[in-house]
Order: C-alpha cells, then structure tokens, then sequence
C-alpha cells in the first residue's frame, strides 16, 4: 500500500512538473517558429540609427531579397519569449538601432538591437532568450547595407 501511494505521489509530482514546463516553454519558442505563425514573405529592410552627436538620425530602405534572407538566418538560431505587458519597458525618447522586416501588405518585425527585443506588427513585444544578439554581425550587416 505504501508502495503505490510513493508511486501515486511520484506520478503527480512529475505530472505537475510537466504541466509547468509545457506552461513555460508555451511562452518560448523559435524566431523561425514566430515567423513562421505570421505566415508571411518579407520584402525589405528599414534600417534606423539613433542620431550621433547632434546629427539627426538615418534612416534608409533596402529592397534585397539576399539581404532579407540573411538577417532571417541569423535570426533563426535566436529564441524568443512573448512579454506581458507589464514587462515591456520601452522609453519613447531614447532611440535605437532599429531593423525593421516589411512584407507588401504592411506586417512588420522590428528589431530593437540594444534591446534584444522584437516587435511584431508594432503589438507583440518578444524578448531574445539566449541573447544578446551577436552585436558583431550586426554592425558588419548595417554596415555593409549603409547606403
């Protein structure tokens, strides 16, 4: 009897231990896997810079399907988490180095690089789990789009 109630106990415990993970990983997944929920093709590139030493910000448009292709197959090896609203603390008047995927319909994926975190169609905030993002590769990639 006190076999099967050790048995019992164990079998709850390990079935309540699966239910937290299940919750947990509901909330993390693949950058692919998000992409892949939007079920979309993008198009281009919108880059931004955060203005240096009182010159303005730059902003500029890179319609390279190469390109696009590139930034997706860095960003796949990246895992993300869907933040509560009360989690997301963005401040307006700092700015950023912003990368912004469009489709031709309008659905965006920005990448807010100094702050690991991507917004999707500007109301889904995703936080980069195993980040930060690879800040070498993004500067060789602004850099070698900077037009």
């Amino acid at each position: 009897m006190k076999t099967r109630a050790v048995l019992l106990l164990a079998l709850v415990i390990a079935g309540a231990y699966a239910m937290f993970d299940e919750i947990n990983a509901y909330n993390e997944r693949r950058f692919e896997d998000l992409l892949q929920s939007m079920d979309v093709e993008f198009q281009s590139l919108v880059f931004t810079t955060p203005p240096i030493f009182g010159a303005p910000a730059k902003t500029w448009v890179i319609d390279d399907e190469y390109e696009v292709d590139q930034l997706l197959q860095f960003l796949q090896d990246y895992r993300v988490q869907k933040l509560k609203p009360e989690e997301i603390t963005l401040q307006d008047d700092i700015e950023e180095f912003n990368i912004i995927l469009k489709d031709g319909t309008g659905n965006t994926i920005t990448i807010v690089v100094n702050e690991n975190l991507i917004i999707q169609n500007s109301m889904l905030y995703y936080r980069i789990v195993d980040g930060p993002l690879d800040g070498d590769w993004i500067v060789r990639f602004i850099a070698s789009n900077r037009s």
